[in-house]
């Protein structure tokens, strides 16, 4: 820099012009006159608003902005008339530009005025359209991350005082129960089993809340609206249980297989069994199972079935798994498909 008549003026290095930094400015640039009409942009002025070269001079810059803007920009503009200053263009505001075709964008401009009494101002405008998305995205990580506090603190008050509650009442019950009489024992024996259910559910539904994984779209999610569409077409609802990490532990791959099964199973009993009741089973330990069965007329040889039941059994092997189907001793049929987890699919 070097002084000049009292002002600082710039000493490009050899070889570099101020039509240098104007064509090759990454920000698009703009020279606006009195009224907003542009007298000048620059190459990436014209690419970012999809005008051809030199179709920018001559149209108002309120051209550049979205219509339902365009009256509060022709405002702003006018008060920076009347008192210009270098400044960012609305401080504390989201701009946004518009595209020859009408595509808006996020932009932040810079304003600042040029020479004396030239009553011409040179506007740098940046596409901010990366930037908001990265916003975006850290706003998103945030509130994942609160959930996941919250989660945390939820499963381990429940691992600290349900699951320790449950046990204590469990006990509990024990103790009475070995001074019972018979009669008043089996019941005990059973309200005992009924808390080791609840205490299993409840350590399923801590790993899900303590799983850094969570998905909209998993196993037991799914599985709860594909019973659901079938309903209609078995005549009543299902009852369904789920064990496990259903929607964080299951690679995609596998819900898909094990939707099929499931699809396969409640539609053979909806054409077949006559079945009034099916109970389904899925759990997730380190293999996942899907245990389904009706009270229906169970697996009569020479079963029409049978295609159905080997496209399950197909599906299991595949998998390094097994499957079975066989007529419950209650009645109806049992059908069950277990694979392991880890277990990638053979072609």
């Amino acid at each position: 820099m070097e002084a000049n008549d009292g002002k600082n003026h710039v000493e490009f290095p050899t070889g570099v012009t101020a039509e240098d930094l104007w064509e090759t400015s990454p920000d698009a640039l703009l020279v606006v006159g009195e009224g907003g009409v542009i007298h000048g942009a620059n190459p990436s002025a014209h690419s970012l608003f999809h005008y051809e070269p030199g179709n920018l001079v001559g149209l108002s810059v309120e051209a550049l902005v979205p219509e339902s803007a365009r009256e509060r920009h022709h405002t702003q503009r006018r008060e920076f008339e009347e008192a210009p200053h270098a400044r960012p263009m609305g401080t504390g505001q989201r701009l946004e530009g518009c595209t020859r075709g009408g595509y808006v964008f996020p932009v932040h401009v810079s304003l600042a005025p040029l020479g004396n009494g030239l009553k011409l101002t040179i506007a740098a405008i940046r596409d901010m359209t990366a930037w908001m998305d990265a916003e975006h995205s850290l706003a998103a990580m945030r509130r994942r991350r609160d959930l996941a506090e919250d989660h945390e603190r939820i499963a381990r008050q429940l691992h600290d005082t349900v699951i320790q509650e449950l046990f204590a009442a469990g006990m509990a019950l024990q103790a009475i129960q070995a001074t019972s009489e018979a009669e008043l024992a089996i019941r005990i024996a059973g309200i005992v089993e009924g808390l080791d259910a609840t205490s299993k559910t409840i350590r399923s539904v801590i790993f899900d809340l303590s799983s850094p994984i969570h998905s909209e779209h998993g196993l037991r999610s799914r599985a709860t609206g594909l019973v659901g569409e079938l309903a209609d077409l078995l005549g009543f609802e299902p009852l369904c249980q789920f064990a496990g990490p259903l929607d964080t532990a299951v690679p995609d791959s596998l819900v898909e297989d094990a939707l099929a099964v499931l699809r396969e199973a409640l539609t053979n009993v909806a054409r077949h069994a006559g079945a009034t009741t099916v109970d389904i089973r899925v759990e997730v330990t380190d293999e996942l199972s899907v245990e389904v069965i009706d009270n229906g007329s169970g697996l009569p040889d020479g079963s029409t079935r049978q295609s159905g039941l080997a496209n399950l059994a197909t599906r299991a092997l595949q998998r390094q798994g097994r499957f079975n189907a066989y007529t419950a001793p209650t009645g109806g049929t049992a059908l069950e498909w277990i694979v392991p987890l880890a277990a990638d699919p053979e072609p």
